[in-house]
């Protein structure tokens, strides 16, 4: 009799044990599901109008004061379209980088997810790792980890997107990924970095660290190509000529350069003759010295030298070229 007694007692407790496991387990098949949900059949129906196919190369730029992300993606001449602009549900602290674990700030600056990155199975619904603190932040002396672009609408330094927007977001970087893309860039700007909001953020504290992101801003409006951001002398330096790597603690070389201007076989060969240490074979060139139209609230930084000097046409205004751009679909 003692037996089956405790035969029935263990019988129940694994009963009451699977019953408080339901809905964990619910949650998770339900977090399975939407990270393999595919991009909404409108979504597909007008990439490929745009003759741009769902795996193509994503870029994806934030703008913590506008609090908007915008997914870009490669056309198959390598210049991207915007296809849509979502709008940010939260994000942490005020404007300017994040500077350490627990101060509840957003980053800024140049990142990237991996696929080592993506969390299908977040308590914030989705989730995908947009690798804060990169290699420049940490020889800064910056802290924090799990830095994401999430669901669920909360935020304490994370982007926090609704439960509906961050499938579709998850959705594009996934099937990059999987296409066999090693990562997305996912650059974070404190604004959309127009003159006149240069101009009314003068007086921030952060201004010193914007350089590199305005020029990201403006070089990505004229060529429609995500910015290549390399690390020197414990700063970023964007579109360079002159190869620079990754390492920040690196100096940087003292010719730098900037690809952006096509440049014809015959300069090439030219500059290459002038100095064989310029890599001239890049697609793009222009002076390293040129204005980037905020050099007066820039003048502390050092943005290195160069001989190599390209004349060309003034261009048109980036804001007013980055204005112009209509996105594939409506939010």
């Amino acid at each position: 009799m003692l037996w089956r007694t405790m035969e029935r007692a263990n019988w129940l407790a694994a009963v009451l044990f699977l019953l408080g496991t339901l809905p964990a387990l619910h949650a998770a098949r339900a977090e399975e599901q939407a990270a393999a949900k595919p991009l909404p059949a409108t979504t597909e129906a007008a990439l490929l109008m745009k003759e741009i196919v769902p795996e193509a190369p994503v870029y994806i730029r934030v703008f913590k004061e506008e609090s908007e992300l915008e997914v870009w993606k490669a056309r198959p001449n390598g210049r991207y379209a915007l296809v849509k602009t979502f709008p940010i549900c939260n994000w942490g602290g005020t404007l300017g980088p994040k500077q350490t674990q627990g101060d509840r700030m957003s980053p800024e600056g140049f990142y990237a997810a991996t696929p080592g990155g993506m969390k299908p199975d977040s308590k914030y619904h989705l989730a995908f790792n947009i690798g804060y603190p990169n290699a420049l932040d940490r020889a800064l002396g910056r802290t924090g980890a799990y830095i994401m672009v999430h669901g669920d609408c909360r935020s304490v330094g994370c982007f926090a997107m609704s439960d509906k927007l961050i499938e579709e977001i998850y959705a594009f970087v996934r099937d990059a990924l999987a296409a066999g893309e090693p990562s997305v860039p996912v650059h974070v700007f404190p604004f959309r970095m127009t003159a006149s909001n240069i101009k009314r953020h003068a007086d921030n504290p952060a201004r010193t660290t914007w350089a590199p992101l305005k020029q990201a801003y403006d070089d990505f409006a004229e060529t429609r190509e995500p910015p290549k951001v390399g690390m020197c002398s414990k700063r970023y330096v964007v579109n360079s000529l002159t190869p620079v790597g990754m390492d920040p603690n690196a100096a940087c070389p003292t010719l730098i350069g900037k690809r952006l201007a096509p440049l014809s076989p015959r300069m090439s060969k030219r500059l290459a003759k002038n100095d064989p240490s310029l890599e001239a074979q890049g697609k793009k060139l222009k002076s390293a010295e040129a204005s980037s139209g905020i050099g007066g609230f820039f003048t502390s930084l050092s943005w290195g030298s160069t001989t190599a000097t390209v004349s060309r046409p003034s261009r048109q205004s980036s804001d007013a070229s980055l204005g112009a751009v209509q996105p594939l679909l409506n939010p």
